[in-house]
């Protein structure tokens, strides 16, 4: 999911370094990538003291042969 939006991010970056100074838009980059420790921190993740049990399997159906 983070590869996909890597040349919109490298797109719109290239924009705003036309629009606005290199170092501005470099700052704002690294303005940016402290909302997900931000978002981390905030989180109940930061909480948990076990690893949650997965979900019961036996509630998905399996997969048909020759369906793609």
């Amino acid at each position: 999911m983070t590869a996909g939006g890597r040349p919109l991010a490298a797109a719109t970056a290239g924009a705003l370094a036309v629009l606005l100074d290199v170092r501005t838009v470099l700052a704002v980059g690294a303005l940016l990538q402290t909302v997900p420790v931000v978002l981390l921190f905030t989180s109940s993740v930061r909480t948990l003291r076990y690893m949650p049990a997965p979900p019961d399997t036996a509630a998905v159906p399996p997969a048909r042969k020759g369906s793609p």
